[in-house]
Protein backbone atom coordinates (compact mmCIF):
# COMPACT_ATOMS: atom_id res chain seq x y z
CA UNK A 1 0.00 0.00 0.00
CA UNK A 2 1.14 3.35 -0.70
CA UNK A 3 1.71 5.92 1.91
CA UNK A 4 0.99 9.37 2.02
CA UNK A 5 2.66 11.89 4.44
CA UNK A 6 0.61 14.48 6.96
CA UNK A 7 2.58 17.33 8.17
CA UNK A 8 0.14 18.17 11.47
CA UNK A 9 1.40 22.18 12.14
CA UNK A 10 3.73 22.98 9.27
CA UNK A 11 6.20 25.32 10.53
CA UNK A 12 9.91 25.75 10.32
CA UNK A 13 10.80 22.22 10.98
CA UNK A 14 8.06 20.59 8.59
CA UNK A 15 8.96 22.94 5.76
CA UNK A 16 12.16 21.34 6.01
CA UNK A 17 11.13 18.06 6.21
CA UNK A 18 8.94 18.62 3.31
CA UNK A 19 11.54 19.21 0.69
CA UNK A 20 13.18 15.76 1.58
CA UNK A 21 9.87 14.16 1.18
CA UNK A 22 10.45 13.94 -2.73
CA UNK A 23 7.88 12.57 -5.26
CA UNK A 24 5.38 11.89 -2.48
CA UNK A 25 2.15 12.87 -1.89
CA UNK A 26 2.01 15.27 1.18
CA UNK A 27 -0.70 16.84 3.33
CA UNK A 28 0.02 19.75 5.59
CA UNK A 29 -1.88 21.68 8.03
CA UNK A 30 -2.23 24.74 10.04
CA UNK A 31 -5.28 26.90 11.00
CA UNK A 32 -5.09 29.12 8.32
CA UNK A 33 -5.01 28.17 4.76
CA UNK A 34 -1.49 28.22 3.13
CA UNK A 35 -0.02 26.98 0.03
CA UNK A 36 3.76 26.05 0.29
CA UNK A 37 6.34 25.12 -1.85
CA UNK A 38 9.62 23.70 -0.34
CA UNK A 39 12.32 22.03 -2.13
CA UNK A 40 11.89 19.21 -4.12
CA UNK A 41 8.90 18.30 -2.54
CA UNK A 42 5.88 17.34 -5.12
CA UNK A 43 2.05 16.83 -4.70
CA UNK A 44 1.65 19.04 -1.87
CA UNK A 45 -1.90 20.08 -0.48
CA UNK A 46 -2.78 22.01 2.17
CA UNK A 47 -5.76 21.36 4.66
CA UNK A 48 -7.04 23.71 7.04
CA UNK A 49 -7.25 21.82 10.52
CA UNK A 50 -7.54 23.58 14.04
CA UNK A 51 -6.36 20.91 15.99
CA UNK A 52 -8.46 22.11 19.15
CA UNK A 53 -11.57 22.99 17.29
CA UNK A 54 -13.11 19.78 16.64
CA UNK A 55 -15.40 21.13 13.94
CA UNK A 56 -12.59 21.67 11.52
CA UNK A 57 -11.55 18.15 12.09
CA UNK A 58 -14.36 17.48 9.46
CA UNK A 59 -11.48 18.51 6.90
CA UNK A 60 -9.83 15.79 7.81
CA UNK A 61 -12.52 13.93 5.40
CA UNK A 62 -10.14 15.65 2.32
CA UNK A 63 -7.37 12.72 3.04
CA UNK A 64 -7.51 9.44 0.78
CA UNK A 65 -8.79 6.58 2.90
CA UNK A 66 -7.39 3.71 1.22
CA UNK A 67 -3.60 4.95 1.79
CA UNK A 68 -1.36 4.47 4.79
CA UNK A 69 -0.28 7.34 6.36
CA UNK A 70 2.81 8.69 8.23
CA UNK A 71 1.52 10.82 10.22
CA UNK A 72 4.32 14.26 11.62
CA UNK A 73 2.55 15.69 14.80
CA UNK A 74 4.81 19.24 14.83
CA UNK A 75 2.54 21.21 17.13
CA UNK A 76 3.88 23.36 19.71
CA UNK A 77 3.00 21.71 23.43
CA UNK A 78 1.51 25.69 24.04
CA UNK A 79 -0.84 25.06 21.32
CA UNK A 80 -1.90 21.85 22.35
CA UNK A 81 -5.51 21.54 24.32
CA UNK A 82 -5.49 18.39 26.27
CA UNK A 83 -9.12 18.40 27.13
CA UNK A 84 -9.63 17.65 23.24
CA UNK A 85 -6.08 16.23 22.82
CA UNK A 86 -7.46 12.54 22.92
CA UNK A 87 -10.44 12.94 21.05
CA UNK A 88 -8.87 14.14 17.96
CA UNK A 89 -5.73 11.61 18.50
CA UNK A 90 -9.32 8.81 18.04
CA UNK A 91 -10.09 11.13 15.40
CA UNK A 92 -6.66 10.35 13.64
CA UNK A 93 -6.91 6.82 14.59
CA UNK A 94 -9.78 6.05 12.26
CA UNK A 95 -7.10 5.68 9.43
CA UNK A 96 -4.48 3.61 8.43
CA UNK A 97 -1.55 4.93 10.41
CA UNK A 98 1.77 3.08 9.16
CA UNK A 99 3.72 5.50 11.78
CA UNK A 100 3.07 8.89 13.53
CA UNK A 101 5.47 10.61 15.11
CA UNK A 102 5.20 13.23 17.68
CA UNK A 103 8.11 15.87 18.03
CA UNK A 104 8.76 16.42 21.77
CA UNK A 105 11.58 18.34 23.35
CA UNK A 106 14.42 17.14 26.00
CA UNK A 107 13.32 19.83 28.39
CA UNK A 108 11.72 16.73 29.74
CA UNK A 109 15.02 15.18 31.06
CA UNK A 110 15.08 18.38 33.31
CA UNK A 111 18.03 21.07 34.06
CA UNK A 112 20.06 18.36 35.92
CA UNK A 113 23.92 18.26 34.69
CA UNK A 114 23.73 14.76 33.47
CA UNK A 115 24.31 12.41 30.08
CA UNK A 116 21.08 11.79 29.16
CA UNK A 117 19.63 9.55 25.80
CA UNK A 118 16.66 8.51 24.40
CA UNK A 119 16.11 5.77 26.91
CA UNK A 120 17.19 7.98 29.60
CA UNK A 121 14.69 8.15 32.83
CA UNK A 122 12.45 11.98 32.48
CA UNK A 123 13.30 14.35 35.30
CA UNK A 124 10.13 16.85 35.39
CA UNK A 125 11.11 19.76 37.47
CA UNK A 126 9.35 22.91 35.49
CA UNK A 127 5.34 23.51 34.67
CA UNK A 128 6.93 23.03 30.69
CA UNK A 129 8.28 19.99 31.12
CA UNK A 130 5.36 18.31 33.38
CA UNK A 131 3.27 19.56 29.87
CA UNK A 132 5.52 17.95 27.33
CA UNK A 133 5.48 14.86 29.08
CA UNK A 134 2.00 14.67 29.46
CA UNK A 135 1.46 15.70 25.67
CA UNK A 136 4.03 12.78 24.91
CA UNK A 137 2.16 10.23 27.18
CA UNK A 138 -0.87 10.90 25.78
CA UNK A 139 0.05 10.37 22.62
CA UNK A 140 1.86 6.82 22.81
CA UNK A 141 -1.22 5.93 24.94
CA UNK A 142 -3.81 6.58 21.89
CA UNK A 143 -2.03 6.69 18.96
CA UNK A 144 -1.72 3.66 16.38
CA UNK A 145 2.04 2.79 15.81
CA UNK A 146 3.01 5.97 18.07
CA UNK A 147 6.32 7.26 18.14
CA UNK A 148 7.86 10.26 20.48
CA UNK A 149 11.81 11.99 19.12
CA UNK A 150 12.80 14.60 21.49
CA UNK A 151 14.50 17.66 19.82
CA UNK A 152 17.35 19.54 21.31
CA UNK A 153 17.40 23.40 19.96
CA UNK A 154 16.82 23.40 16.57
CA UNK A 155 18.60 25.62 14.76
CA UNK A 156 19.62 26.32 11.04
CA UNK A 157 18.72 28.66 8.38
CA UNK A 158 16.71 31.65 9.54
CA UNK A 159 17.45 30.57 12.79
CA UNK A 160 20.68 31.35 14.81
CA UNK A 161 19.82 30.62 18.53
CA UNK A 162 20.87 33.79 20.32
CA UNK A 163 21.64 35.69 17.40
CA UNK A 164 19.54 38.73 17.93
CA UNK A 165 20.06 38.79 21.45
CA UNK A 166 23.53 39.25 20.93
CA UNK A 167 23.18 41.82 18.35
CA UNK A 168 21.31 43.94 20.69
CA UNK A 169 23.58 43.49 23.90
CA UNK A 170 21.20 41.79 25.56
CA UNK A 171 22.39 39.13 28.59
CA UNK A 172 21.76 36.11 28.35
CA UNK A 173 19.72 34.10 30.49
CA UNK A 174 21.51 31.40 32.89
CA UNK A 175 24.51 29.94 34.23
CA UNK A 176 27.31 30.61 31.80
CA UNK A 177 28.83 26.94 32.54
CA UNK A 178 25.21 24.95 31.71
CA UNK A 179 25.23 22.96 28.89
CA UNK A 180 23.26 23.84 25.51
CA UNK A 181 22.26 20.96 23.06
CA UNK A 182 21.57 21.16 19.40
CA UNK A 183 20.25 20.13 16.54
CA UNK A 184 20.49 21.06 12.87
CA UNK A 185 16.85 21.47 11.42
CA UNK A 186 18.00 19.18 8.36
CA UNK A 187 19.39 16.57 10.70
CA UNK A 188 16.24 16.21 12.52
CA UNK A 189 14.12 16.35 9.40
CA UNK A 190 16.27 13.53 8.40
CA UNK A 191 15.71 11.67 11.49
CA UNK A 192 12.20 12.00 11.70
CA UNK A 193 11.82 10.83 8.37
CA UNK A 194 14.15 7.68 8.51
CA UNK A 195 12.05 6.61 11.84
CA UNK A 196 8.88 6.63 9.71
CA UNK A 197 10.23 4.60 7.16
CA UNK A 198 11.14 1.75 9.86
CA UNK A 199 9.55 -1.24 10.48
CA UNK A 200 10.39 -1.31 14.15
CA UNK A 201 10.93 1.71 15.78
CA UNK A 202 11.44 2.15 19.46
CA UNK A 203 8.87 4.20 20.99
CA UNK A 204 11.16 6.94 21.86
CA UNK A 205 14.43 8.74 20.02
CA UNK A 206 16.46 11.62 20.47
CA UNK A 207 17.62 14.66 17.78
CA UNK A 208 20.62 16.16 18.81
CA UNK A 209 24.35 16.66 17.11
CA UNK A 210 25.64 14.48 20.26
CA UNK A 211 28.13 17.70 21.08
CA UNK A 212 27.06 19.55 24.20
CA UNK A 213 28.43 22.99 24.72
CA UNK A 214 28.62 25.23 27.49
CA UNK A 215 26.29 28.26 27.34
CA UNK A 216 29.76 30.67 27.25
CA UNK A 217 31.27 29.18 24.77
CA UNK A 218 28.47 28.91 22.19
CA UNK A 219 27.38 32.26 22.92
CA UNK A 220 31.13 33.49 22.86
CA UNK A 221 31.60 31.83 19.60
CA UNK A 222 28.84 33.73 18.10
CA UNK A 223 29.38 37.03 19.74
CA UNK A 224 32.96 36.67 17.83
CA UNK A 225 31.25 35.49 14.39
CA UNK A 226 28.70 38.35 14.54
CA UNK A 227 32.30 41.01 15.64
CA UNK A 228 30.03 42.00 18.79
CA UNK A 229 30.78 42.50 22.19
CA UNK A 230 31.27 39.33 24.35
CA UNK A 231 28.29 38.24 26.10
CA UNK A 232 27.38 39.38 29.85
CA UNK A 233 24.40 36.52 31.45
CA UNK A 234 21.88 36.70 34.01
CA UNK A 235 21.73 33.72 36.64
CA UNK A 236 19.02 34.68 37.97
CA UNK A 237 16.79 32.66 36.11
CA UNK A 238 17.07 29.55 38.06
CA UNK A 239 14.81 27.89 35.53
CA UNK A 240 17.94 27.57 32.98
CA UNK A 241 20.00 25.15 35.39
CA UNK A 242 23.18 23.60 34.44
CA UNK A 243 21.00 21.49 31.92
CA UNK A 244 21.47 18.09 30.76
CA UNK A 245 23.81 16.53 28.03
CA UNK A 246 22.35 14.79 25.20
CA UNK A 247 24.08 11.42 23.70
CA UNK A 248 22.16 10.72 20.23
CA UNK A 249 24.38 7.25 20.43
CA UNK A 250 21.61 5.20 20.79
CA UNK A 251 19.38 6.42 18.58
CA UNK A 252 21.92 6.61 16.05
CA UNK A 253 22.64 2.92 16.31
CA UNK A 254 19.17 1.99 16.23
CA UNK A 255 18.02 4.01 13.26
CA UNK A 256 21.67 3.89 11.57
CA UNK A 257 20.63 7.87 11.40
CA UNK A 258 23.85 10.32 11.52
CA UNK A 259 23.91 14.09 11.96
CA UNK A 260 25.80 16.12 8.80
CA UNK A 261 25.75 19.02 11.23
CA UNK A 262 27.54 17.47 14.22
CA UNK A 263 29.79 21.16 14.70
CA UNK A 264 27.61 23.91 15.09
CA UNK A 265 30.71 26.01 14.24
CA UNK A 266 30.97 25.03 11.21
CA UNK A 267 27.55 26.09 10.43
CA UNK A 268 27.28 29.22 11.63
CA UNK A 269 29.92 30.08 9.78
CA UNK A 270 27.75 29.10 6.65
CA UNK A 271 24.50 30.99 8.38
CA UNK A 272 25.82 34.49 9.51
CA UNK A 273 28.57 35.24 6.75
Amino acid sequence: MESISLIIGCGYLGKRLLGFLSGQQCYVTNRARKIYEAGSAKNVQALTLDINNKESWSNLANLPDKQELLIYFLVTPRQVDRTVFTDFIQRLNQFTIKRAILVSSTVVYGNVDRIVDADSEVNIDSERAERQYNIEQDWLANIKNGVVVRFAGIYGPDRVIGKNGIINGEAISGDPDGWLNLIHVDDGAQLIKRVSEMDQPEFRELACDGNPVKRYDYYSFLAQQLKQALPEFDQNDNARGSGRRCDNTITMTRTRWRPEHADFRKVLTTLIH
